[in-house]
């Protein structure tokens, strides 16, 4: 028997379509969690992440495609997932990257790996944490 100790809890992690973001919204949906699947993806691709997450055990799951680069994308989702009540964990897994030298890099390329690895985990933490309680 599987322990279930979240039950009754609420879980979003971004970047969470495939590799290491959908095993840890499939182990957060095993343990009884609620989970909001998120990533940059095709509404195919978002609804066989839910699939995973679901077949994994979680009672409900529900993707969401907000563009971390975007606050009000990302109000917005957060907007939406106060149906479920107020989150109880946050795993900020979404990234990119870009493979190059620092000599080739662009200002956009940097602004771009900012804005989805520091603004849009900062933006979706700010959101979150005054349901999370202490």
């Amino acid at each position: 028997m599987s322990e279930r100790h979240l039950d009754g809890r609420t879980a979003l992690v971004t970047g969470s379509v495939q590799g290491i973001g959908l095993a840890i919204a499939s182990a957060l949906g095993a343990a009884g969690a609620r989970v909001a699947v998120h990533g940059l993806a095709t509404p195919e691709q978002g609804d066989e992440a839910v699939a995973a997450v679901t077949d994994a055990g979680a009672p409900e799951a529900r993707f969401f495609d907000a563009d971390m680069r975007d606050p009000a994308a990302i109000d917005a989702m957060m907007d939406a997932l106060e149906t479920w009540g107020p989150l109880d964990v946050l795993v900020n897994n979404a990234g990119i990257q870009k493979t190059t030298s620092l000599a080739d890099a662009t200002p956009e390329t940097w602004d771009a790996i900012i804005a989805v690895n520091l603004s849009g985990a900062f933006h979706t933490m700010r959101r979150a944490m005054p349901g999370m309680g202490e």
